[in-house]
């Protein structure tokens, strides 16, 4: 479809006006949501309203409505919007237009409140189905989010589509069935909730040679997981207070090239003996910082410089009561 444009045209009656310069109309459209902002949902209908202004109006607008898109599997949700993504869904499988330019604005999607109980899933399924085939065909999505949902084989092989795909992120999830045999070059895996869940098996098809960064809210699966893959990732975030030091540093161990840690720590854990072996500097050569997150405490510093392993060069960064960041 062609979204070609030219500066937009002004008249009073019959008199030309002076053309508007480019730049001034971006600026008004960055003061309603700046460009790094998602849409909220009264601003989904501002910019889909301006869409329709002119054909530059619409080259700007357009991109924004669909950048970010939700498919829920809330049957008490909104039953308009569900049906209106579920045609959009039908004719970007079918390779209609407009559907189909408009899938490559999507660079962010997510899947939420896919609840597989017994009463829902001959409803759900098919619905989950035909949104994990037009997803595939949003080849410029750069993230994927599954929030309290299953995923499934027909998940992972839309995934396996997405050539552009750097973020994943699972919020409590189920996995229902065996991933394809095909490998997700993902940088930036999350993984929140999983507790009872087969973590290895959920970062199976992720190829080790391409992710950098690990986020987790349980200590043993990321252990788990490190023990199971041999990973080469610079970034560990644990989002937990750490109150037994050991499965923290046998995570450690596994990651000798980590270059940014971010963990909490528990009050107990700080008097451990075995704090004076992190020696973070010492365990990762490539160390240039590591954060202390929602300890709610004051550490002293002797513990900031026996957990660092180095005296020297040790700088308190952006931080409040909670948050302690340093930089090495």
């Amino acid at each position: 479809m062609d979204f070609s444009w030219s500066t937009p045209l002004r008249r009073n009656g019959q008199t030309t006006l002076p053309l508007i310069p480019i730049e001034i109309y971006l600026d008004i459209f960055e003061l309603i949501v700046p460009t790094h902002q998602p849409l909220k949902e009264e601003h989904v209908e501002t910019f889909s309203a301006l869409a329709l202004v002119c054909r530059f109006f619409c080259s700007v607008a357009l991109p924004r409505v669909f950048e970010r898109v939700t498919f829920s599997g809330d049957t008490n949700g909104n039953r308009i919007q569900a049906s209106r993504k579920t045609k959009w869904a039908r004719q970007i499988v079918a390779n209609t237009e407009p559907a189909k330019s408009v899938a490559l604005y999507v660079k962010e999607c997510t899947f939420e409140l896919w609840n597989l109980d017994k009463e829902a899933k001959w409803l759900l399924v098919p619905f989950a189905t035909l949104y994990c085939k037009a997803m595939a065909r949003m080849s410029n999505i750069r993230k994927v989010v599954f929030s309290a949902s299953f995923v499934k084989k027909d998940h992972w092989e839309a995934l396996a589509q997405l050539k552009q795909l750097d973020v994943l992120e699972f919020c409590v999830c189920s996995f229902i069935e065996d991933p394809p045999d095909k490998e997700l070059t993902v940088r930036d895996v999350t993984l929140c909730g999983t507790r009872g869940s087969p973590a290895t098996f959920t970062l199976r098809p992720i190829a080790t040679t391409s992710l950098r960064a690990l986020k987790a809210d349980d200590v043993k699966v990321v252990l788990k997981i490190v023990a199971f893959r041999q990973l080469a990732i610079d970034v560990l975030v644990l989002d937990q207070r750490i109150f037994d030091m050991e499965p923290l540093l046998q995570v450690f161990g596994h990651l000798p090239g980590l270059q940014s840690v971010t963990f909490g720590v528990g009050k107990n854990a700080l008097t451990s003996p075995l704090v004076s072996k992190l020696s973070l500097k010492k365990l990762f050569t490539r160390l240039h910082s590591f954060t202390l997150n929602g300890i709610g405490l004051l550490v002293p510093q002797h513990v900031v410089e026996m957990l660092a392993g180095t005296q020297s060069l040790l700088h308190r960064m952006d931080d409040d009561d909670d948050n302690a960041r340093y930089c090495l």
